[in-house]
């Protein structure tokens, strides 16, 4: 059987990913997680993905975009599947989010405040260092109070060069 005739069977896993911006092997996540249920398979093996499970794919990969966990998805698409609207459990979901992120917002405000503080202060730190130290700016410096309790975006990504 040609490509083509599988394609008007459903979208090959390869023509889904690339429609979608993910790769096949995510395709093949979501259905061993049982996110997606297993699609059709052409004679020769090929899986062969309905509108509709390009839909629940589309769905999922949102719901991500959003924050939503794939465990928490995974139970909407439940709710879903038994005829739950599960507008309300995303709705809730998204409320506990947005207040994650505006606690999140508040320690980074903190932690640059702090770090402003700290370049200011860095010439007159600079310049009380002695030869034998590494760097006076981090050693005489103040412990900043937010680093030590949250996780700064500095602690997430490796500095390539100073």
């Amino acid at each position: 059987m040609t490509t083509t005739a599988l394609r008007q069977q459903g979208l090959l896993a390869g023509d889904v990913a690339k429609a979608l911006s993910i790769g096949v092997q995510t395709l093949h996540y979501y259905e061993r997680e049982g996110l997606i249920p297993p699609p059709r398979r052409s004679g020769s093996g090929y899986r062969l993905y309905s509108p509709e499970l390009i839909e629940r794919v589309r769905f999922i990969r949102k719901a991500q975009a959003l924050g939503l966990p794939l465990e928490e998805v995974r139970d909407l698409l439940r709710l879903a599947e038994r005829g739950a609207s599960p507008c309300g459990r995303v709705q809730a979901a998204l409320a506990a989010k947005l207040h994650e992120v505006d606690e999140r917002l508040l320690e980074l405000q903190g932690f640059r405040d702090e770090l402003a503080k700290l370049v200011h202060e860095a010439p007159v730190l600079r310049e009380s260092g002695a030869p034998t130290r590494l760097c006076a700016i981090v050693e005489e410096a103040v412990p900043l109070l937010t680093a030590s309790r949250t996780r700064t975006p500095l602690r997430s990504r490796r500095t390539r060069s100073l």
